[in-house]
């Protein structure tokens, strides 16, 4: 799978669903593919797990990163791990998992989701990199504080 333009990824969808539509942006300058809940499937209490129906095979030297829609505040749910992390070689259905906030079991909300746009799919440049152990680091202004400690 190569690339036509060298600073274009491609990525390869495929659906799991008939006659489903393929991921899209909703405007030329969006930095994500909508993903769209086809299925629910609980997990475990108020954790759900959302089919957007589809499998991807990005192009090499990319992954994708899975993360909600900003719509989603509108309802009780978020993303359980924060951000999914698609890794190049993964070849399985994408599936997001939402965590529901709300009053209740949130089943109802859950399967209310399904045929909604919920996360968008972020493809990204993989950066090669190693570790290196270290005795010690170097010295910075900031040093080993964390948490807040730059502001107020």
């Amino acid at each position: 799978m190569k690339a036509q333009n060298p600073m274009e990824a491609v990525v390869k969808v495929q659906r799991h669903y008939p006659d489903m539509a393929l991921p899209r942006m909703a405007h030329p300058t969006d930095a994500g593919y909508d993903l769209t809940a086809m299925g629910v499937e609980p997990l475990r209490p108020k954790v759900f797990a959302f089919d957007t129906g589809i499998s991807a095979a990005v192009s090499p030297g990319y992954y994708c990163e899975v993360v909600p829609r900003s719509s989603i505040v509108k309802t009780d749910f978020m993303l359980a791990n924060s951000v999914g992390i698609i890794d190049p070689d993964y070849r399985g259905r994408i599936r997001v998992v939402l965590r529901w906030l709300g009053d209740g079991a949130g089943e109802g909300e859950a399967l209310a989701l399904v045929g909604q746009r919920i996360a968008q799919m972020i493809v990204r440049r993989r950066e090669q990199s190693r570790l290196e152990p270290a005795d010690q680091l170097d010295d910075t202004r900031r040093g080993a504080g964390g948490f807040g400690s730059t502001g107020n």
